[in-house]
């Protein structure tokens, strides 16, 4: 056997692809990847490659969808070698990048389509179905952390398990994300912060306080008081919690705050999630779970005499576009996330996620469509808690940790007002921002002076901030009229606002917003910057009751359908409240899911 090898870009950087080819045979032996980047989603799908590619001897295997950077670009380096080696491609490497022949399901440059099939649009019953294909105790729709949740506390119960994933790997959004988890009372919470005495109920409070009336005590509760379990949990997995740190103010619940964001090694940053969601899915298929990739779940299966509606199974379709009917012996539990990709629903259901999708790159994996909560709502289930979404601002990441302070700076209106406490958490200061700009039709900007970056939290540096203003992201000026002139807003309200802040601060308080962190004067050249939202998926969804039940517009529970995470609403109020909720409460609506499937609550 002889070694041949080549590189392409990925997502993280270099990838080199090498193979081993048996000469006489004129034949792929052997595939493997060198330069990956540990604990990405690059990594998770090359693995995946990989092993489809030396299952088959070839180097032409699809792309996996979910992580098509990194594994095109494996591809295209793994068929560069191949071409050296002499082994005949059906794919042209130098005119089409690697591609073998498009199919129905497959890209020109080898990358499949995501199975992203329509809705049935008819009802499907018992009725309906001669022979099912498949039969299961629980089927769980979608393999972000809250269906791996739900598949790994249904299987360590001896149940057996069906997920199925609409992408070619497993994690969701949830792999995006920073894997943090809320949680209160906690030993670690005791060991590396001033908060001793902390508990689910001072933590529940927050929540319900941040929920503005608009969330469900009974759902909030369930939730606080299982964080602390749910971390022990995953560290009997494997996750090693390291440290804790805290969410920046929430102006009105400040009495109930403390640290409570729970990181693991290695985690914490943006893709760090991959790291939590594949220790559940290796516990899960440990424990005899199975999992099906590139398959949509297109419709819900039900049974039952008019009078009351019952879920029975699902119809998938997968990359062959065939149908199969499964059956559900015990419940099926959706978990495929909000509305966070559709543009239509949002217009619907959800004002502040529709301006921000439509306008702005959503962070949410395309597949997160609202499918679960449509096929929930296509048989009476109700749905509650759209209006709000998670926004946060990418290029500053202002309010995101309560160790990274906002520096002096104030944000102002289309009027050139002030209008929010700008260290505040970011979803709640987008809400304010969407207000502000949907009351005048006007951008809100941040204001800041040259001093102000000198700060250690500061986004930016003298370099970073002369490019931002080369590139026309931050625009400067000399004094606060001119600055007003350069951003239209009136320029006796920004100085006005501005001075306000100045004199305040120099006495060390603000008592327009009760500011209390980089609560400081900042003079010129003064700076602006547009407040620009990241967004990270809807808030809403189907109606549940506290054994994650989906409910219908009577509020009664739909027998044999659950819905975990954020493809339940209630749990969430008009703002995301702070990093770390969401994945708590995906993990713990995961595990409530199942044993409420199960008969375990």
């Amino acid at each position: 056997m002889s070694q041949y090898s080549a590189e392409e870009k990925g997502f993280h950087g270099i990838i080199k692809a090498v193979i081993d080819v048996d000469e006489n045979k004129n034949k792929i032996k052997q595939i493997w990847a060198e330069n990956v980047t540990p604990n990405t989603v690059g990594a998770a799908g090359i693995a995946t490659w990989l092993k489809k590619a030396n299952e088959e001897n070839s180097a032409e295997v699809d792309a996996i969808s979910g992580a098509s950077i990194s594994t095109g670009a494996l591809r295209k380096a793994a068929i560069k070698a191949a071409n050296e080696a002499g082994i005949k491609t059906k794919a042209n490497v130098d005119a089409v990048s690697g591609a073998s022949q498009p199919n129905s399901h497959t890209k020109e440059n080898g990358i499949p389509e995501l199975a992203n099939y329509p809705l049935l649009k008819e009802t499907v019953t018992d009725y309906d179905v001669d022979e099912y294909d498949g039969e299961y105790d629980l089927i769980v729709v979608g393999s972000g952390g809250a269906g791996l949740a739900a598949a790994a506390t249904a299987t360590e119960n001896h149940a057996s398990v069906m997920v199925i994933e609409k992408q070619g790997i497993a994690g969701g959004t949830t792999n995006y994300s920073g894997g943090v988890i809320q949680a209160a009372g906690t030993e670690l919470q005791k060991e590396s912060t001033k908060y001793q005495n902390d508990t689910p109920e001072n933590h529940e409070q927050e929540y319900l306080k941040a929920g503005e009336g608009r969330v469900y005590q009974d759902l909030v509760h369930d939730f606080t008081q299982n964080s602390p379990k749910n971390i022990e949990w995953l560290a009997n997995m494997g996750i090693k919690w390291t440290n804790v740190y805290g969410h920046t103010e929430i102006p009105y619940a400040k009495d109930h705050f403390a640290d409570r964001i729970h990181v693991y090694e290695n985690g914490g940053a943006s893709g760090n999630g991959i790291i939590l969601t594949q220790h559940l899915l290796k516990y899960a298929l440990k424990q005899g779970a199975e999992i099906t990739y590139n398959t949509a779940v297109i419709g819900l299966i039900t049974a039952g005499d008019g009078t009351e509606r019952k879920v029975i199974g699902v119809v998938s379709e997968g990359k062959d576009h065939q149908l199969k009917y499964l059956k559900a012996r015990r419940g099926v539990i959706l978990a495929t996330a909000s509305i966070d990709q559709n543009v239509a629903l949002a217009k619907d259901l959800s004002p502040q996620h529709y301006d921000d999708v439509k306008a702005h790159h959503c962070w949410s994996v395309l597949t997160d469509q609202g499918d679960g909560i449509v096929m929930g709502m296509a048989i009476g289930a109700a749905v509650t808690g759209f209006g709000g979404t998670i926004d946060f601002d990418a290029r500053t990441g202002n309010g995101t940790d309560d160790r990274v302070p906002t520096i002096p700076s104030i944000f102002v209106n289309g009027n050139g007002l002030r209008f929010v406490n700008e260290d505040a958490t970011y979803a709640y200061e987008f809400r304010a921002i969407f207000n502000q700009e949907k009351q005048l039709d006007k951008p809100t900007y941040q204001i800041f002076g040259a001093d102000s970056i000198n700060e250690k939290t500061s986004p930016w540096n003298p370099e970073s901030l002369e490019s931002d203003v080369k590139s026309g992201l931050v625009v400067k000026a000399d004094s606060l009229e001119e600055l007003a002139d350069k951003i239209n807003v009136p320029k006796a309200n920004l100085v006005n606002s501005v001075n306000t802040w100045n004199k305040n601060t120099a006495n060390g308080a603000d008592p327009e917003y009760n500011r209390t962190n980089g609560v400081r004067p900042f003079s010129g050249p003064y700076y602006a910057y547009r407040n620009t939202p990241g967004n990270l998926g809807a808030l809403g969804g189907l109606k549940i009751n506290k054994k994650c039940n989906v409910l219908d517009v009577y509020n009664q529970p739909i027998t044999g359908l659950y819905a975990a995470g954020l493809n339940a609403g209630g749990w969430l109020g008009s703002y995301y409240p702070g990093s770390g909720t969401a994945i708590g409460g995906i993990v713990h609506q995961g595990r409530r899911a199942a044993r409420s499937v199960l008969g375990l609550e």
